[in-house]
């Protein structure tokens, strides 16, 4: 049978039902929609942030645990690695970060010095330090575990036991047997592709006024909802035809360049800054990260209850959930041939690594204007917004203009990468069935391609970046229970497939 003649139905008409459900109330009741998000999202940060804090925590333990037991060296699948390892490093980290790293690494610490964690007072010393180091924790090892497990749970039973679908409902193989089409597997395909799609909203959400007001500083063209949506129909446009041309073609090119880019445009930064207090506060943070990194882990703020952990580590937590099955099935697609202790290596060290580099590059740079006093970054932010105060940074280095059209390429890449890579997966779990070396049909990847370009429009339309945090806990509730059964799912396997001598 066609491929084209095998698309689920019931995955399809599900997911396409949800993301009209949630789309029309934005675009047609943005204030109603927003004040309903906001109230819901309230809700399950009070009463289920612990339990997405131990969600990260115990992702991680797993993670590596099986990446540095005797499992680590079991092969996922036949034959040598599909790409080589810098494409499969370079896929992996487009697909899993997306632009909204641009966004939050040039800004996030003008947050947190404000409202810093940990009982230290605004703007003091200790404040600049949290600062300078929580941004990392977040984007760093607990992020990429919730990437990871996701990952291992689907790719050993889909190389290993070689069962023929790429489902996220592939990683409770372990329960299921043998009943992949039961109503558990269907919601749980379900609720990762509506989980994507909030996910994934909210990426554009963050991404797209932020590359409409870097193109206001170059061409001077209002930074209005107009030239968001002329963003979006680019972004669309890229990552549709990258989609269209398939893994090989497409996404793997698209990836390889973008990441190059990425790295020239950091460097132009380093190079244009004062490079010497950015070496100097990088290797500072680092060491505070490290030092302070369990206490972040596990922090729940139960005594008191400042928010700091209800509106950034559970939002963080909730919107890595919300992407995890998705960049755990991509990656899975890319790491034929490829050992577990490869692939947790390449995900957690590899991944934070270079998330790291925008944060201690992009982010310190700012923060050192900010100490400086050659700009006041946290009033222009509360002024005008951080996508504002992000070009303002930047427009005092030399050469901005370059350096902003170089930041403004990269930041539409980045978008297309991810979204690009989204469409491919849910293509691919609106599939019944998919062999190893197939891929979904193309018109089926670029309508996903467009399909999910509508919710993050709805959500610019009802407020911008608040509501995309708040959309992104609340989609991502159901799925924060999976993961456990997931992972549990996973070990049992392991064990069973291979017990100890």
């Amino acid at each position: 049978m066609r491929l084209s003649q095998q698309v689920d139905k019931v995955n399809f008409g599900l997911t396409v039902s949800v993301l009209l459900g949630m789309s029309v109330p934005l675009l047609t009741f943005p204030d109603e929609s927003a004040a309903l998000l906001r109230t819901a999202y309230g809700w399950i940060a009070e009463t289920f942030g612990w339990f997405y804090i131990l969600t990260g925590a115990v992702a991680l333990g797993v993670v590596l645990y099986v990446g540095l037991s005797r499992f680590g060296q079991i092969k996922l699948g036949e034959g040598d690695p599909e790409f080589t390892t810098a494409s499969w490093i370079s896929m992996l980290f487009a697909a899993g970060i997306g632009a909204g790293l641009m966004y939050w690494s040039g800004i996030e610490w003008a947050y947190y010095v404000q409202k810093p964690p940990f009982r230290a007072e605004p703007f003091s010393h200790d404040a600049y330090l949290w600062a300078s180091s929580y941004g990392l924790h977040h984007w760093g090892f607990v992020a990429w575990a919730l990437y990871c497990l996701p990952t291992l749970a689907i790719a050993y039973p889909f190389y290993v036991r070689r069962v023929p679908q790429l489902k996220y409902s592939l990683s409770a193989q372990y329960w299921l047997r043998g009943r992949e089409t039961s109503l558990p597997a269907r919601l749980m395909d379900t609720f990762f592709m509506v989980a994507l799609i909030g996910g994934a909203g909210s990426s554009l959400g963050f991404s797209t006024p932020l590359i409409a007001a870097l193109l206001n500083r170059l061409t001077g063209i209002p930074a209005d909802f107009a030239l968001e949506l002329m963003v979006v129909s680019i972004c669309v446009l890229v990552f549709a035809s990258s989609v269209w041309l398939g893994l090989q073609e497409g996404i793997r090119r698209l990836s390889n360049f973008n990441i190059v880019l990425a790295l020239i445009f950091l460097l132009a930064v380093l190079l244009a800054s004062d490079t010497f207090f950015l070496l100097e506060m990088a290797v500072n943070s680092l060491g505070f990260l490290f030092q302070n990194s369990f206490a972040m882990t596990f922090w729940t703020d139960p005594i008191d209850s400042t928010g700091f952990v209800g509106d950034w580590t559970v939002f963080y937590w909730a919107w890595w959930i919300a992407y995890g099955p998705f960049v755990g099935l991509f990656v899975t697609r890319i790491s034929r041939g490829r050992t577990i202790r490869e692939v947790v290596v390449g995900m957690l060290l590899l991944g934070s690594l270079g998330v790291w580099l925008f944060f201690l590059v992009l982010g310190n740079h700012s923060l050192g204007l900010q100490l400086s006093g050659q700009l006041d970054v946290v009033e222009i932010m509360q002024s005008s917004g951080g996508n504002a105060a992000v070009v303002a940074g930047l427009n005092t280095l030399p050469m901005a203009g370059l350096i902003i059209g170089m930041f403004a390429v990269v930041a539409v890449i980045f978008v297309s990468t991810t979204y690009d890579s989204a469409s491919y997966t849910l293509a691919a779990t609106a599939t019944q069935s998919l062999d190893v070396s197939e891929d979904p049909p193309r018109w089926h990847r670029v309508f996903w391609a467009v399909a999910i370009a509508i919710l993050p429009i709805g959500l610019m339309y009802a407020g911008g970046i608040k509501e995309a945090q708040t959309a992104t806990l609340v989609v991502s509730l159901p799925l924060t229970f999976t993961f456990w059964l997931s992972g549990w799912g996973l070990l049992e396997s392991l064990r069973e497939d291979h017990p100890s001598s």
